[in-house]
């Protein structure tokens, strides 16, 4: 696979939490090996080089952004002095609410904004972690607007993919039966599931239950309606089951996942 078409599912539904950032001088080694657990990597780079991530390996060059996932082996290869802006985050959200971002891009006439919404970051932290995180934030979504694959803009969406997403939307908040999304998408139930899954890379079943569980965080981490109320925003109204469903993506309740 070619690096310029190599993505990661990053999830964005939720705000990262960083745990480190700032600007950094390598080169006086070859080489750098690392390996971060349970954090994300984003590099802004001033400089030629290369980086390995597992198996795949990606040149870099002076307004090239990486966006590395956790758990990756990174191995950095150094032609001189070295200077980037990063940052080291986690992101609360499950991997299933995700948008994809290009493991390397070449920022061109946007390498100067972002790179600077990076350094402001830096400014900001740690005196002002949360606006430093917002900042954060703002850049992966502009990496992501920017890298997106051309199947995933919504501009090119299949007309019955795109349908059925509007009529997903529509109706979150009540039950939602396949069989109705394909007689209004127009196309049998096969196609329809062929053509979801090319491309939004999951399932029609999977994708309701991706915008239920991302709604459900957002009503319970950002408002006070009662967790009652919520289950049935998300069209769940049975709570034991909406209990179930908050363990099993977030694995704690959602009483707990409110208070955190």
């Amino acid at each position: 696979m070619s690096w310029k078409t190599r993505f990661w599912q990053v999830p964005l539904g939720s705000k990262p939490q960083i745990s480190q950032m700032g600007i950094a001088v390598h080169g006086r080694v070859p080489a750098e090996r690392y390996l971060l657990p349970r954090h994300w990597c984003v590099h802004i780079y001033r400089y030629d080089g290369e980086l390995k991530i597992n198996d795949g390996t990606f040149p870099i060059r002076p307004g090239h952004a990486s966006v590395i996932p956790p758990g990756s082996a990174m191995e950095y290869r150094y032609r001189g002095k070295s200077v980037h802006v990063y940052a080291h985050f986690a992101l609360p959200e499950p991997a299933s609410h995700a948008t994809p971002i290009a493991a390397m891009q070449d920022l061109g006439k946007d390498f100067a904004e972002i790179n600077r919404a990076m350094e402001q970051a830096v400014e900001c932290y740690p005196r002002q972690r949360l606006q430093a995180e917002v900042r954060i934030w703002d850049v992966l979504w502009r990496l992501a607007g920017r890298g997106q694959p051309q199947s995933a803009q919504p501009d090119q969406l299949h007309p019955a993919v795109q349908n059925t997403i509007q009529q997903i939307e529509l109706r979150l908040h009540e039950p939602i039966y396949v069989t109705e999304l394909v007689k209004e998408a127009g196309v049998s139930q096969n196609h329809l599931i062929r053509l979801f899954r090319a491309t939004m890379g999951t399932t029609v079943v999977g994708y309701i239950r991706d915008r239920r569980l991302q709604r459900a965080s957002h009503l319970l981490r950002n408002t006070t309606l009662p967790i009652k109320t919520i289950a049935h925003e998300i069209g769940i109204p049975d709570l034991h089951l909406f209990n179930k469903m908050i363990r099993g993506a977030f694995g704690m309740s959602p009483r707990k996942l409110r208070s955190r």
